[in-house]
């Protein structure tokens, strides 16, 4: 199967549920152990996002594709939504800062990336890398967090 699509409730417990979701599914499609870590990265800040900003009850759904040369995820959020950054490259927070490092590191760690939301209707955040087939590859019971 090349399709991952998982729903977590928004409670930061359920992050590491998409983390280990898409670990799997990495190790399974032989994903090269950097562009698995670095979408990993990515990934979590985005399902941190939907947890700690969409303010609902509803679901997060996350999906991850191959797509040809390019492995591409989405979270989605039925929350609260917000007028969506730049597509410029956002700067880090100072070292001190306690918030806002989300989408200077998904930009960072992704070949493409795209925010989707409108106040009161939720976000979809698709980002993705695109699959570099002469690094090592992640072995099937991949665990990015050994």
């Amino acid at each position: 199967m090349n399709v991952l699509r998982l729903d977590i409730p928004p409670l930061p417990r359920f992050a590491a549920t998409a983390r280990h979701a898409f670990s799997r599914f990495a190790g399974l499609h032989h994903l090269a152990k950097r562009d698995a870590e670095s979408l990993l990265f990515a990934l979590g800040e985005a399902v941190a996002n939907a947890i700690a900003h969409a303010h609902t009850e509803q679901p997060i759904e996350i999906h991850v594709r191959i797509e040809g040369d390019s492995v591409v995820a989405s979270v989605c959020d039925r929350g609260c939504g917000f007028a969506a950054p730049s597509k410029e490259r956002v700067a880090f927070p100072s070292a001190t800062a306690e918030a806002g490092r989300g989408f200077a590191i998904m930009q960072r760690c992704t070949d493409f990336l795209e925010v989707r939301s409108k106040p009161g209707d939720g976000t979809v955040v698709t980002l993705g890398r695109y699959r570099h087939d002469d690094q090592e590859p992640a072995p099937a019971s991949y665990n990015l967090w050994t």
